[in-house]
């Protein structure tokens, strides 16, 4: 079991030795689903952005060959440079409690941390996970460490080794393993071949594939070990992986008949191997038959160690895999449906089972294996008739969330889930036949043709949907707080997923003395995939600084609906569905608007801010290439570059040159975060520094100093005050400048615990007759959640164009 503290952690060159090389069972254990990160594939953050990355991870562990893939419960809550804060944040018993479970129930012989468990490792996830995972292996063999676990079922069990990742060659080190080595099966190396898995955590390396030639060896300590040398050829050294070895290995003494009965297994599979061809795999066949049959006839002998039938039950399930492999079984099922269905649903599903081999197959039925309330007729055919309970579990709803993003860890709402990467498909297809006289099941999840034209269909997990599904955009609004009344646009956008279509109305929960233009909106949907938003202008009255929630409320065919959900739909993921109340935060803020501005943005790689700008009542245009080389630019008051735009944008490097005599003749340029790609000295008005590893402030609720306080970004529109920075979500800044000339003033500067005082993140400089700024803070964090510091802020900077 390998352990990490978020997806792309993991030392995936190593995992797929391991497994495609060596044919060992391999686990991933990954602390947290990376979701305070940047995407770089979308807009998508936060609990959106975790199961994407749960996605990209699974995808990238078939690459790797994991055989099972664990998550805790913990979140992920942005960089820290501190592990004293993440075992703060999550809770260090809550999450050493996780981690001895997950040993427990997978119960491996070796555990391999990432991460050493102190400043080197860098972030203080990864010292996290790094301290734990040590604490874990000692913890998970003791009874009387949550013994709650002990109670339910679960058994003590401490790994035969420990080892830590990152260790240096003039350092003590017992393994070396350099995933460069040459496959011939996979025609790569295997470091390679773990790459192009990589490869597909896009939203973290935009898909980005760079293979790498010639040694990297890998060096891992030896922090703990019942067998093995100072200088070791593998992780198992003086381990007996062999099946007969299994008792000496789990230093129980061994029943009467288990040697033979284990030895017997051995045998099957020394026969297999040497009946084995790739031309015609199916040769091996009958000695895997015969295998399978010693295993089970030795989970028999063998039944009064727990241990061991543990161990047998999963060789049972190797053995039925490699007899479909080796048959060319192939099965499937796929459902009827145009869409996801609904409860109440009434639907076929056609199922496929074929034999790609000379070899005879016996007694051959199928069957659908399907959650409660689904209703299948047809058993042991190959055409089945299913139909949905009304008050069926929508099974696209993950069983794991969290009420706010200020909570860092999850909860998880049936126990039988714990641990998973998502939720369990509701259905699937189980064919059993004989061959050889063994009894072999194979499974697949029942799934439905999605069109995707024109690249053909995609085969999707057949799970169930609401009949509607409502959103409201925007999910946090801001009205300005003062004397006058304000109005707040909200649409509310419904989802028809029933079949035979929806009758009814919507309307919005306001709070007392708001009302809505117009009271509600009828509607009439035909056919399951419809959509459409409805359009209503909010008054509010005028009032004090406060929190408010607008809810949307469907009557329709005689029942209520009051939340919808996020697709989250990516090329080659899985699509996940993000639930959420169909609700709007409204915070009133003591912001003034002095006029409408037209703002240009040039996007980058996917945030929200332009909504955050649409909010103060600007105009928002979106800047094409094409603007930015030849479109008129001093038609804006402002123009935006949004995060980490020069790393997605070429031509923004291209057209430096335009944008700044757009800040020289008179324009206000803003530029948002970036990353190294941006180059100060090619593309600012003036020279500085942005390095590879630019400082950031994590905390959130850092202190800030304001050095510039009689510039006029600090007194209009609105008098900008250390109290702006309260309430700042996830973190403070990142990416800030680490020189810059004196033509340059720093604005303010902030700092995290331990960290000395950061000034690279907000500047600002006259060029021309305009305004140039760097701004750092994470105003994409900020803006989605209705900040009022950051909507003030913005405002104030936006206006720098404009005369008082």
């Amino acid at each position: 079991m390998h352990t990490t503290a978020h997806p792309d952690d993991e030392h995936g060159g190593a995992l797929t030795m391991l497994s495609r090389r060596d044919g060992a069972r391999v686990s991933l254990l990954t602390l947290t689903r990376g979701e305070s990160g940047d995407n770089a594939i979308g807009p998508q953050l936060f609990d959106a952005l975790a199961l994407i990355r749960t996605e990209e991870l699974l995808v990238a562990d078939r690459y790797y060959g994991v055989d099972a893939q664990y998550f805790t419960t913990a979140a992920d809550y942005g960089f820290s440079k501190r592990l004293d804060e993440a075992l703060e944040k999550w809770g260090k018993e809550a999450v050493l409690s996780e981690m001895v479970r997950i040993i427990r129930m997978d119960r491996p012989l070796v555990l391999v941390s990432r991460f050493q468990g102190n400043e080197r490792d860098g972030h203080g996830n990864h010292s996290a996970a790094g301290l734990l995972t040590r604490d874990a292996y000692i913890a998970a063999g003791e009874p009387n460490m949550f013994p709650d676990q002990i109670a339910e079922g679960l058994r003590p069990w401490k790994p035969l080794k420990l080892y830590i990742g990152g260790a240096r060659e003039n350092e003590p080190w017992a393994v070396k393993i350099d995933a460069n080595e040459y496959s011939p099966w996979l025609g790569e190396t295997y470091g390679n071949f773990a790459r192009l898995g990589l490869s597909f955590q896009r939203s973290q390396n935009g898909g980005r594939y760079v293979p790498q030639y010639g040694a990297a060896p890998a060096f891992y300590a030896r922090a703990d070990s019942t067998a093995g040398s100072a200088k070791e050829a593998t992780f198992f050294d003086g381990i007996d992986t062999s099946l007969a070895g299994l008792f000496a290995t789990l230093r129980q003494p061994s029943p009467p008949g288990a040697d033979a009965a284990l030895t017997a297994v051995d045998r099957a599979v020394t026969d297999a191997r040497n009946a084995f061809t790739m031309t015609a795999p199916w040769k091996a066949v009958p000695s895997l038959a015969r295998g399978l049959r010693a295993t089970r006839a030795a989970l028999g002998v063998v039944a009064s160690s727990p241990d061991a039938v543990f161990t047998l039950r999963i060789k049972e399930q190797q053995f039925q895999d490699a007899i479909n492999a080796a048959l060319g079984i192939d099965l499937r099922a796929v459902a009827t449906l145009g869409a996801p269905p609904v409860p109440g649903q009434t639907f076929e599903v056609v199922a496929e089972f074929v034999n790609h081999s000379p070899m005879t197959v016996e007694r051959q039925t199928l069957s659908i294996d399907a959650a409660k309330g689904w209703t299948v007729v047809g058993n042991g055919t190959a055409r089945f008739t299913v139909t949905l309970a009304d008050d069926v579990g929508l099974s696209t709803r993950e069983p794991f969330r969290r009420t706010s993003i200020a909570e860092n860890r999850y909860t998880v709402a049936d126990a039988g889930d714990f641990a998973r990467p998502s939720s369990r498909a509701p259905a699937s297809v189980v064919a059993t036949y004989v061959v050889d006289g063994e009894r072999v099941s194979a499974k697949e999840v029942v799934r439905w043709r999605e069109p995707r034209l024109p690249y053909g269909d995609a085969l999707r997990e057949v799970r169930v949907v609401p009949a509607l599904a409502l959103a409201v955009e925007p999910p946090a609004a801001i009205a300005a707080a003062g004397s006058s009344a304000a109005t707040i646009s909200i649409d509310v956008d419904i989802r028809n997923n029933d079949v035979k279509g929806s009758n009814g109305r919507v309307s919005l929960r306001l709070p007392a003395g708001w009302k809505s233009e117009p009271a509600s909106h009828e509607f009439a949907f035909t056919r399951a995939g419809e959509r459409r938003a409805f359009d209503f202008t909010v008054s509010v009255p005028p009032g004090g600084e406060r929190e408010y929630s607008i809810q949307a409320v469907t009557a329709a065919n005689g029942r209520t609906f009051e939340e919808g959900y996020e697709l989250i739909e990516q090329r080659d993921l899985e699509p996940r569905y993000l639930y959420r109340r169909a609700a709007a935060i409204v915070r009133s803020v003591p912001v003034t608007i002095p006029k409408p501005l037209v703002v240009g943005y040039v996007m980058g790689i996917g945030d929200r801010v332009p909504e955050g700008i649409a909010q103060l009542g600007h105009a928002v245009v979106a800047l094409s290439d094409h603007d930015l080389a030849t479109g008129n630019l001093q038609r804006f008051e402002a123009i935006v570059t949004g995060t980490r735009a020069y790393s997605v944008r070429a031509e923004l490097n291209t057209s430096a040159g335009r944008l700044l005599e757009y800040v020289r003749q008179g324009g206000n340029l803003i530029v948002l975060y970036n990353t190294a790609e941006m180059v100060p000295s090619r593309v600012a008005p003036f020279a500085g520094e942005l390095t590879t590893r630019a400082e950031e402030v994590s905390e959130e609720d850092s202190p800030v100093t304001i050095l510039a306080p009689t510039d006029r970004v600090f007194s209009w529109p609105n008098i900008i005050t250390k109290a702006d920075f309260d309430g700042w979500i996830e973190q403070r800044g990142s990416k800030f400048w680490s020189s810059w000339a004196a033509d340059y003033t720093p604005m303010i500067e902030t700092w995290d615990k331990g960290q000395a005082p950061q000034r690279g993140g907000w500047l600002h400089a006259r060029y021309g007759k305009g305004h140039y700024t760097y701004f750092a803070y994470a105003l994409h964090r900020q803006l989605p959640y209705a900040v009022p510091g950051a909507y003030r802020i913005l405002e104030n900077l936006l206006a720098l164009g404009t005369q008082p």
